[in-house]
Formats: structure tokens, sequence, C-alpha cells
């Protein structure tokens, strides 16, 4: 870790599956709730959550480069929720992590996700899927609850069950962003109320429904541990201990997971195959882009199809209607200020909300040069505190 610099330590680490393959993710949550519920209590709830994608797994890439860690030091600040999660990992490039992103905060890539880095992006968005529906399920499961009252019965405490779960969730305040090869994919993510559609209604053998398991279970784990303050301790309480061996084992499935074609040409399933039916309202997004990758970088990177101009406006109609803010070095070789500012005018031509680009001078890619992590850390922090009502972008 950079020794010059302090960086929050993760509330909880846990895996969860990918819904493209059941590959296991390594994620983390910083979570704030025990500063911030207290002074809420007379206050409607809104619950506050940000989420970042980290660089190029294949290329050294993970949820430790200092870049993500900025960017959740800042979001924790301000009172989020935030979640952070490794990507799939290649082996081939654990000997040389540091090859493409030489500022990582750690040297073992990307931690103990499993299975191996694509070159056309596809698993790695289905990562980045899983884990935003992931998040939002816990996310809305955690609230202050009415002052003398309990949060949750100690039925759902000790077994964490969908149905048990109030249905009026209040909505959150979200942010979705990432840095480099993260910013590329979150800008390749469908829109918010698409990724909670998928995990509403699903098989009880499916991948959603495990991603919705684990999502309870840690909504139950911080529901004891911040919430309540009657019951033992994390490190008091053996049912604590046996949620959290849960969530820290990898996902291991039990019996064949039907493909869709098998599935499609088979009987229909009926109710009694699906859990609950659980309903998020969508949140409110705002989008965080840093050193944004564009044009032939993005392709020859990622592995992305050249899109048409029908596929690129659909993509980009999240930034068009939701609080956007882009962080770009001036001296950033991959992709050129330019290049970025010509989409941030195309998105404010076609726009009903705000897209705001701020390019660091003397800062390039990476942020290696002299004071240009320091720059980047203001400006995060001056967007953090604007798209919460608090400051100003400018």
């Amino acid at each position: 870790m950079d020794v010059t610099r302090q960086y929050y330590k993760p509330t909880y680490e846990f895996f969860i599956p990918s819904i493209y393959d059941d590959t296991a993710i390594a994620c983390r949550i910083y979570s704030v709730q025990e500063q911030h519920f207290a002074p809420r209590r007379d206050k409607p709830w809104t619950p506050r959550g940000a989420v970042f994608a980290h660089p190029y797994t294949g290329l050294g890439g993970s949820y430790d480069d200092r870049v993500i860690l900025e960017l959740v030091k800042e979001h924790v600040n301000v009172g989020c929720t935030v979640g952070t999660f490794n990507l799939r990992w290649a082996d081939a490039f654990t000997r040389n992590p540091r090859f493409y992103y030489p500022d990582l905060t750690a040297v073992s890539g990307a931690g103990k996700s499993k299975g191996k880095a694509s070159w056309d992006s596809k698993p790695e968005l289905q990562d980045y899927i899983s884990f935003v529906g992931f998040f939002m399920l816990y996310l809305t499961s955690v609230y202050p609850p009415v002052p003398g009252e309990r949060p949750f019965d100690d039925t759902y405490a000790l077994t964490p069950i969908w149905s048990e779960v109030p249905t009026a969730r209040p909505p959150a305040d979200l942010v979705l962003g990432g840095y480099s090869y993260g910013a590329l994919l979150t800008r390749h993510l469908p829109n918010v109320p698409a990724i909670l559609g998928r995990f509403s209604k699903v098989l009880k053998t499916s991948t959603e429904a495990e991603i919705r398991l684990r999502a309870a279970t840690l909504a139950a784990v911080t529901v004891i541990n911040v919430l309540d303050s009657d019951l033992p301790s994390t490190h008091d309480s053996p049912t604590i201990n046996e949620h959290l061996t849960f969530l820290q084992t990898p996902f291991v499935r039990k019996e064949k997971k039907n493909s869709w074609r098998e599935q499609s040409i088979g009987e229909p399933p009926d109710d009694d195959d699906y859990i609950s039916r659980v309903e998020v309202p969508s949140p409110k997004t705002h989008y965080l882009l840093v050193s944004l990758v564009l044009g032939p970088i993005a392709s020859a990177a990622a592995g992305f199809r050249k899109l048409s101009s029908m596929d690129i406006e659909r993509l980009d109609e999240k930034f068009m209607y939701n609080t956007t803010g882009v962080i770009h070095g001036k001296d950033d070789k991959l992709v050129s200020l330019s290049k970025v500012d010509r989409w941030i005018h195309y998105l404010r031509e076609n726009s009903e909300g705000r897209c705001q680009l701020v390019g660091i001078p003397g800062a390039g890619h990476f942020w290696r040069e002299d004071e240009a992590i320091d720059k980047l850390v203001v400006n995060i922090r001056r967007w953090a505190t604007f798209w919460i009502g608090e400051g100003n972008p400018e």
C-alpha cells in the first residue's frame, strides 16, 4: 500500500458468483452506517452508495489500485457505503502485476477472484452487473430503525429470507464509476433499472438467487452489528461468524446449471421453482468516470466491437439523464482530453441532465506525475460533495 497515504480498511470482504459463469468474484464493502444512522433517525433515510470498477485485470488492475482507493475514501467521507470488487483474474499475469498499472498499492493482481481475464470484456461486464445487483439489494436492506423498535426480528437475523425483508424500501442515491478500463465498463453497463430487473424474479437454482441470498446475509450481519446493540457483537456471536464464513466461501454449484437452450425446450418452470419476487426502487443514479478509455484504444484494450450510431446513443443515454462527472488528465497519452471533450459535448447537446468534464493539468493516464494524484483527489472530493447537494463541481 502507498506508504504516504492512508486508506480505509474494508468493513466486509466476501465472494459472490458471477452471473456469467459462477466465477467467484472477490468483493469489499466499506460501510458507514455506524457513523451516519444515529443523527438521521428523525429524518427520512436515503441510502447513499457508490460502486467503483478497477483497471484491466489482465494488465495488473485490481481494487487495490490507489485511484480506486482514493475514490473509496472520498465517498466514505461524504457518507456513502462504498463497494468495490475484483474482476476475474488471469493467472498468466500474476508474475508481473505492475506491467501496465505500475502504481498499484498491492502486488497481488486481482486478489482472490477466480477465472481468467477475457479479451472481449463480456465476462467482466457480467461480473460488474453481478456486483451492482448485489450491492443494491444490500444497500436498500440496511436502514435505521424507528426509535424504540427492532429493525428485524431474530428469525431474520438468524436466517436471512427475502420474504421477511420489509417491502417499503427507500430509494437510494447511487454512484457508479471506475478508473480507466473500469470507466469503460461503466460506460457499457445497462441502466440500473434493467440490472435490478434481472434480480427481481429468479429461479431457486439460479446464480441470481445465490447473489440475493448473500446480499440478505450481509444485510443481516450489518443490522445485527450496527443497529441492534441488544445482540452480541460480531466477535462473540456464533451466528454472525457462521454468516461471515458463508460469505467468505466461494459459491460451488451442487447441481448442473441448465443452459438457456435446455430451459427453452423443456417444460416452463412453475411458481414453485422461483423464490419470492423482490422489488428494489430504482435509485437516483450518478456516474463518475476517471481516465475514460475511448476510441480505438477501447477496442484494442477491451475487445468491444465497433458500435453503430444507434448502439452508441442507447449506450450513452444513461449519462444524458443522470449527473455525470468525468475527470481526465490533460497529458493523457492513451486518450486525449480533446477526444473526451468531444464526447462530453455530444452528451450535453442531447442531455437533460448535467455532464461535467474536468481536465487536470500536468496529469497523465496513470496519475504518476508530480502532484497529479493530489489534484485528482481534490476534484473527486469536489464532485462527491456536489452530487450529494453540498457543493459545486466548478
